[in-house]
């Protein structure tokens, strides 16, 4: 009887062991949106997104990533009333950006006319800032932002509601800031660029319909 060669039946066991292992899925954590929203982060690239000068902005293991530098990272389409909702986290320790909304394309490093929901690992998170505009009129609860915030290398999330005049701000799950005043105007939506590291996915939207209906 002829022996069987070791060598080659190790190899093939080798080879049909690995074509069996799992192929591990880099956009494992994106979520499907919920019903009435719409994904606008594909996973996979910039695609409907556009940096604007020379933000350090890139796509890494199924996350947009932040890579400190200025600049931004701007929508493709214009949204006046929405909620957009996403997961962020901050790679080290006071890391700084910001979520831009109802925001104008020209400006020499960020938009010359937009609102800003502030996104830093400190207790100023989900401020409203302003550029061009006058500035809302904000309530924030501070012990409530402290109890909420995570540890930077965390995944954390935003939903960010626009309606009228009025912007709220939702920190995983907790209403951090009210807002109201706001210029009611289509603009883009974008990411700031501000020295800090951050990983973010799962964007997604729902555009809303004005309650304040004209006759």
């Amino acid at each position: 009887m002829r022996k069987p060669n070791v060598a080659v039946t190790l190899f093939g066991l080798s080879v049909l062991l690995a074509g069996a292992a799992p192929v591990e899925d880099k956009n494992k954590d994106q979520k499907q949106p919920e019903s009435g929203f719409t994904s606008i982060f594909n996973g996979k690239d910039l695609d409907g997104w556009h940096v604007m000068n020379k933000g350090l902005f890139s796509v890494r293991d199924g996350v947009i990533f932040l890579n400190k530098g200025s600049g931004w990272l701007r929508s493709d389409k214009q949204y006046q009333d929405f909620e957009l909702r996403m997961d962020f986290r901050f790679l080290h320790k006071g890391a700084n950006s910001g979520i831009f909304f109802r925001a104008s394309k020209e400006g020499s490093n960020y938009p010359a006319r937009n609102y800003q929901v502030q996104t830093m690992d400190h207790p100023s998170i989900g401020s409203i800032y302003s550029a061009g505009r006058v500035a809302p009129k904000e309530k924030k609860d501070p012990g409530l932002v402290k109890k909420t915030l995570k540890k930077p290398g965390e995944w954390q999330s935003y939903a960010i509601t626009v309606q009228g005049g009025k912007v709220e701000v939702r920190l995983n799950d907790r209403l951090i800031t009210v807002a109201d005043g706001l210029a009611v105007t289509p603009g883009y939506i974008g990411i700031q660029g501000e020295g800090g590291q951050l990983e973010i996915k799962n964007i997604r939207i729902k555009e809303q319909r004005r309650k304040d209906k004209t006759k």
